[in-house]
């Protein structure tokens, strides 16, 4: 009675070599995933800052709007001084409109805030009377 040859316990070579290929796989696509929520991260941080700024000045106008609606831009592309954290060099305008000519008391205030040398922006609007 001959019996079948036995194979030795453990991992030959090629198998080997496939499980190092899908560890590294593996690896890659958990730093590729890491490396893109790190970036994500960096841009809501960016886009946060940059409303928060846009807001703050949304209040300022709509607290100081005159009776009488007057288009006009107070604030035209001005730099932000001190430039905040992260935004790079960020420039601020708002804009006051008159959206109904009837009705003179009513004002559009909007507020635009432009960041990081791709050009993102923020734009904030509140309608106000008086």
């Amino acid at each position: 009675m001959s019996r079948a040859p036995s194979h030795a316990a453990g991992f030959s070579a090629v198998e080997l070599l496939v499980t190092l290929f899908i560890a590294a796989a593996f690896l890659l696509a958990g730093y590729q995933l890491y490396a893109a929520i790190v970036r994500d991260s960096g841009d809501a941080r960016q886009r946060t800052r940059a409303s928060n700024i846009a807001y703050d000045y949304l209040r300022r106008y709509a607290a100081s709007a005159p009776a009488i609606c007057s288009p006009s831009t107070p604030v035209n592309n001005t730099s932000l001084s001190p430039i905040p954290d992260g935004l790079g060099m960020a420039v601020v305008t708002v804009q006051i409109s008159c959206p109904n000519s009837g009705l003179t008391r009513l004002k559009k205030i909007q507020t635009t805030v432009r960041y990081t040398a791709s050009g993102e922006e923020v734009q904030h609007a509140i309608y106000v009377t008086s």
